[in-house]
Order: structure tokens, then sequence, then C-alpha cells
């Protein structure tokens, strides 16, 4: 596979005037297509998962390089290490979102570490971390009773006061026993 046939499909999708209000937004993207989630899920679907091709996807300053790049990396090839780097590139919440939604929902092995991210003191990395818990809890099995009380009783309380986490948190908590 190769990025720039990525790139290029990607190029192909613009919208204009979506790529203007996301210029003109507070999401923080040096470029954007406009392109999106369904369109760039339709485009990562055409392509074989690779995580070379994802992490330089996911280096891009372009946002909708980014959000394929969660969407084509092969979840078991995503280590801790790996996450804490891509964690560094998170600096928004359609990021934090997709990448959870995308990839790490999916990466079992890393159950561990998104519980211990929740401590964490930057609040997009415990959002990613809340968002892809809440997922594995609701369409996996890989959260145990005492894992989704870990994670619970782990909720920064200033984040259960915040607005950004409260659909995040709800999918987290669901119905406390």
């Amino acid at each position: 596979m190769s990025t720039t046939a990525i790139k290029h499909r990607i190029a192909l999708s613009m919208n204009g005037i979506c790529a203007e209000a996301i210029r003109n937004s507070s999401l923080g993207y040096k470029k954007s297509f406009g392109v999106d989630w369904v369109r760039l899920r339709e485009i990562a679907g055409e392509f074989e998962k690779d995580y070379d091709d994802a992490l330089e996807l996911w280096n891009s300053e372009v946002r909708e390089h980014k959000l394929v790049a969660a969407a084509i990396c092969p979840p078991s090839e995503m280590t801790e290490n790996r996450l804490n780097e891509w964690m560094d590139g998170v600096f928004n919440t359609e990021l934090a979102e997709i990448l959870s939604f995308a990839l790490l929902s999916k990466c079992e092995h890393l159950k561990d570490a998104l519980l211990r991210m929740e401590g964490d003191d930057e609040p997009l990395r415990r959002f990613t971390a809340y968002h892809a818990l809440g997922r594995m809890r609701n369409f996996t099995t890989w959260m145990s009773e005492d894992d989704v009380r870990r994670a619970v009783g782990a909720i920064n309380n200033d984040d259960r006061n915040d607005l950004r986490f409260v659909h995040v948190l709800e999918s987290l908590i669901g119905e406390e026993k």
C-alpha cells in the first residue's frame, strides 16, 4: 500500500465548504480537506492495514490523514509504547474519539494501559481512555465487572463535572451497581 494513493483518494474527496469551516474552527489542524468520517472510513477500507503507513499518516499535519491512520493501523501492532507516542499527537476531542473508536477499542491487549491512562494529568489522554474503555465495555466482552468498577472508580471528579466528558463517561459508567 502506498500512502500516496491514500492521500490522493482523500484529496479527490475534498469538500471545500467543510474544509473552510474546519480551518476556521478551533480544532487546531494545519490543513483539512473537509472530508467526512463516513467517506474516510470508505477510503480506509480500500487499503490493507499497515502500521508503517498508519504512522506516516498519523504524523502528518492534515486532519484526514490522521483520521485514516487510526482506521488502517492494525490493532495487534499497537503496543503500549506506540500508544503513548500516538497520544502525543492527540490535540482535540475529534482525534481522541476517532482514535478510540477506530483503533483503541479494538486493542484488548491495551486495556490495562488505558485503565492507567485514566489517571493521566492530560485531559485529552483521560478522555481518550474513557472513550476506548466505554466502547470496550459496551461492544466487547473484554471488560470484567472488576475492570468496570476499577475504571469507574478512577474517574477524575473534575471530569465528571466537565461537559466535554459527559457522553463518554455515560458509556463507561452505564448502570452503576
